[in-house]
């Protein structure tokens, strides 16, 4: 059973605005989400916005005092809940929506960090212009990272094949979900819950927004927020090589718009290859890694890597 805590940062503010228009939800797990929750303070619209950062069983009770104090200083409400142990990706953000005060929502991993002022006021306009339920992305940048040696890798992968624009994620809507930045109706929310037998990192969210697809519309919009929490090598490598049962899933959930992957059509040629896929997992690791190689070349090692690994769980 978990118990959650009382919020931490529950308090009256001075604004005009007598009921927050969006909720902020940020689930958090040993993050630091300090940067997010200052940027979203200047932007506009702030003071109208309801920000709930979700603890989700972190054990980082030395760094709950700054959050405590950041969020006192948001201009709009503002509260942090914790859960005594970690429930997942899936049910922190249940958690998140039921402590939500308003329709629309805008989902935040902690370590995103908006890159314009008018971030809240652009997903606010594109909420009202829809107008009806349905689900608005964002998009993510590489904007606001500082270059480092140790994850050069993961910012090359996630500037050629992640941040892309709006335009390009349009043409396939539901494939490029990424619920790192969001805005989204309660209704949809309710209607399509997040799959919960997604173990582990990975593909949880291309499910989600290709099972949306299906009943209400998702629309992507320039509006990106900065991946500061870029993983190093190591940390990349194991996520990739052991998301292969979820790509699986996701398989066996959305077969159609799976077989039209490039990532797909590789791993089912890389069955073919039998014992060979061993070796040459390692080889392909092992390039992917080492700083010597040029970055094309250790990109394409990373994507092989990736398709080699899948094939075994396909």
């Amino acid at each position: 059973m978990h118990a959650d805590a009382p919020a931490l940062s529950r308090k009256p503010k001075l604004t005009t605005c007598t009921r927050p228009t969006v909720s902020i939800l940020v689930p958090r797990f040993r993050d630091d989400v300090l940067p997010l929750i200052e940027a979203l303070g200047a932007c506009d619209g702030a003071s109208e916005s309801h920000l709930i950062v979700f603890d989700d069983g972190s054990g980082d009770k030395g760094e709950f005092p700054d959050i405590q104090s950041a969020l006192t200083a948001f201009p709009g409400p503002a509260e942090l809940i914790k859960s005594e142990t970690n429930l997942g990706r899936s049910k922190a953000r249940n958690r998140l929506l039921a402590a939500a005060t308003t329709d629309w929502v805008i989902l935040l991993d902690a370590d995103m960090v908006p890159d314009d002022p008018l971030f809240l006021t652009r997903y606010q306009e594109a909420a009202t212009k829809l107008g009806e339920p349905g689900l608005i992305c964002g998009g993510g940048s590489t904007a606001q990272v500082p270059f480092d040696a140790k994850t050069a890798l993961h910012l090359a992968q996630s500037r050629t094949s992640e941040c892309l624009d709006a335009r390009d994620r349009n043409a396939e809507p539901g494939r490029f979900v990424f619920t790192a930045n969001i805005m989204v109706h309660r209704t949809v929310f309710d209607a399509v819950p997040l799959d919960p037998g997604y173990v582990g990192w990975g593909w949880e969210d291309v499910d989600w927004g290709l099972s949306i697809t299906a009943r209400f519309p998702v629309v992507h919009i320039d509006n990106p927020a900065t991946h500061l929490g870029l993983d190093e090598d190591a940390r990349l490598i194991a996520k990739y090589g052991s998301s292969g049962a979820n790509f699986a899933r996701l398989k066996r959930r959305h077969p159609a718009a799976v077989e039209e992957m490039p990532l797909y059509k590789a791993a089912h040629i890389a069955q073919s290859l039998g014992p060979l896929r061993t070796p040459l997992i390692s080889l392909t690791r092992f390039a992917a890694t080492r700083s010597i190689f040029p970055m094309r070349l250790r990109l394409a090692s990373l994507k092989l890597f990736r398709a080699l690994v899948y094939s075994r769980d396909l």
